[in-house]
């Protein structure tokens, strides 16, 4: 992994086989990031896993083995409890071009990735929706 922190900005590059979320909590603590906005993200992904939301806090997951193009991701990051919540979306494509997308929930770097991660000093954090099931932002 290689990175550069700027003020407001983190510029990323991960390389093969390193876990994508292992990877950003080791970055995103050594920059101090309380919260963040994921600006950028492309490259390829393998062994990533996609989640449906199907119901007052269950998701239906689904594990994609092989490797995939990262053509997008958005989503935030928080830093609550000391442990960082990443909310990420994305898009990932089969060498057909055949697309699918949904909840990132895990995933290893194929080739590279390259992501931007903007710093915001706007303070909030995950808290239970009963309605939901789900973790949702709540600002402070």
């Amino acid at each position: 992994m290689d990175y550069r922190d700027t003020e407001n900005l983190i510029f990323i590059r991960l390389e093969q086989n390193e876990d994508l979320f292992e990877s950003l909590t080791e970055i995103c603590r050594a920059s101090k990031l309380k919260v963040g906005v994921l600006v950028s993200a492309i490259g390829m992904l393998k062994q990533a896993e996609l989640n449906f939301f199907v119901g007052t806090g269950r998701y239906s997951p689904v594990m994609f083995p092989e490797p995939m193009e990262l053509v997008s991701m958005t989503g935030n990051v928080i830093l609550q409890d000391d442990e960082y919540h990443f909310h990420f979306h994305a898009v990932l494509a089969r060498r057909n071009k055949e697309t699918v997308a949904g909840h990132l929930s895990k995933g290893k770097v194929n080739v590279t990735n390259e992501l931007v991660i903007l710093k915001t000093d706007v303070a909030a954090r995950r808290e239970k929706d009963d309605a939901t099931g789900l973790k949702a932002l709540i600002f402070e």
